[in-house]
């Protein structure tokens, strides 16, 4: 399967893109969280991505790392724009997360919404290193 970053200019010039776009004419937030420790030790430097399979293609909304707090402040990513009618079910995006720590792929799947800051926490078991340190500190 194909990566292609969905800000690329070759993806925007592609039909799926156009298609994607026009049923996705709004933004939702996502915020990340990484920590272990049961939020006691924030894990800095993981490893994020966010994609979405589209026509047979991985499309990377975002690629990078958390702060030294861990986290990632406002991903934005393209969502349905929810409807005034509140007796339906809003429409929504689902989207891919990996995060890679040591190596190992942790994966989650989130739905987002219309304006909408949505909070993606991943707690991860640090691995203790012969000096004593922990990975991320």
């Amino acid at each position: 399967m194909n990566n292609v970053n969905f800000n690329s200019e070759a993806f925007m010039q592609t039909n799926e893109y156009q298609e994607f776009i026009a049923r996705n004419n709004s933004q939702g937030y996502l915020n990340i969280r990484a920590y272990a420790a049961n939020s006691a030790i924030p894990i800095s430097g993981l490893r994020v991505v966010v994609s979405k399979i589209i026509n047979n293609q991985r499309v990377i909304f975002f690629d990078g790392s958390t702060n030294n707090s861990g986290i990632i402040s406002s991903i934005s990513l393209p969502t349905p724009k929810i409807e005034t009618n509140n007796t339906i079910i809003p429409e929504h995006e689902d989207y891919d997360i990996t995060a890679t720590y040591n190596n190992e792929d942790l994966l989650f799947k989130i739905t987002m919404f219309s304006n909408i800051q949505v909070l993606q926490n991943i707690n991860v078991i640090p691995s203790v290193r012969l000096d004593g340190s922990f990975y991320g500190s």
